[in-house]
């Protein structure tokens, strides 16, 4: 994966309100990815998912990858692949 892509990432959820976005990302998600053998963009969705109170972190990522536009996620292709 392209450490450009996420820091790429990390930018699009902080523009899209998810305060901490690069730490979450590397103390995380990216675990998280490596052990389930899944991409980070997967891994950041089944991290939202996890719980539906609004003031959760996994609620406000949900909110944030909500707002953030599909056209640019696809463009990070590192995101996508599996770790």
């Amino acid at each position: 994966m392209n450490e450009n892509d996420i820091v790429l990432f990390a930018e699009l959820l902080e523009k899209s309100g998810y305060k901490g976005a690069l730490s979450l990302i590397r103390e995380d998600l990216i675990t998280l990815a490596k052990r389930r053998h899944i991409s980070l963009f997967q891994a950041a969705s089944e991290y939202a998912n996890q719980d539906e109170e609004q003031d959760t972190s996994w609620y406000q990522l949900f909110q944030a990858l909500q707002r953030v536009s599909h056209k640019k996620l696809e463009a990070l292709k590192g995101i996508h692949q599996m770790l």
